[in-house]
């Protein structure tokens, strides 16, 4: 009895723990990147910039991915930025994220020339470290939502590339709460993965962003 005594306790002790710290994580993306949050008006000219990927509706980009892309069009729009990098999940059969996005960008005046395309988007990881070691850019404006942004800013710092920032709410949106709950475990995800030097699953021959695009 007390040995099952003990071992309950030490369960209960270690999942206190680990909530703990999965919280703590959090807590520090959370404050220490809350005042880094800025708009097109504010920010300088970057020749970069990198719309993360988001989910694609009945072919159309969805109204997260949607509000990213529009943002980043009015920057492009007002020459702050030069070239644009997307990062898609293309990897699986019959799933095609890469068209429906690309053709939006195209069919809102954004020259074929400025578009680079990441088609192995697994999480905003993979996505920050791909655009630094297969892309050659350490330099990237980021466009996201204000939830989300943080995270990328926090992987950034790690993976040492200078980012501007800008948050892309220009709606409220459906799901706001759950996407609030799952960045909890998603910075801890990032953690992991910047504590372990992960490397993302795809890392192939390096495509020089300042060379001829591969829209296809």
């Amino acid at each position: 009895m007390k040995t099952k005594i003990k071992i309950s306790l030490l369960t209960t002790l270690l999942v206190v723990f680990s909530a703990s710290f999965v919280l703590h994580i959090n807590y520090s993306v959370e404050n220490n990147y809350n005042k880094q949050i800025k708009t097109i008006e504010e920010i300088k000219q970057n020749k970069v910039w990198l719309v993360l990927w988001a989910w694609i509706k009945n072919w159309k980009p969805s109204d997260i991915y949607k509000d990213r892309i529009k943002t980043a069009i009015k920057a492009y729009e007002n020459k702050k930025i030069e070239k644009i990098l997307v990062s898609w999940d293309n990897w699986r059969v019959k799933y095609d994220e890469l068209t429906p996005a690309k053709l939006y960008l195209y069919e809102n005046w954004v020259k074929k020339e400025d578009i680079f395309l990441d088609y192995a988007w697994f999480d905003t990881y993979d996505s920050l470290y791909r655009a630094k070691e297969i892309f050659w850019n350490n330099s990237l404006t980021i466009f996201t939502q204000e939830f989300h942004l943080k995270r990328a800013l926090y992987i950034c710092e790690w993976l040492e590339i200078n980012c501007l920032w800008i948050k892309t709410d220009l709606q409220w949106y459906l799901y706001s709460n759950y996407y609030q709950k799952r960045e909890i475990l998603s910075r801890f995800k990032a953690f992991l993965n910047i504590t372990f030097n992960s490397k993302p699953k795809f890392l192939w021959e390096k495509i020089n962003i300042n060379w001829k695009s591969n829209y296809e």
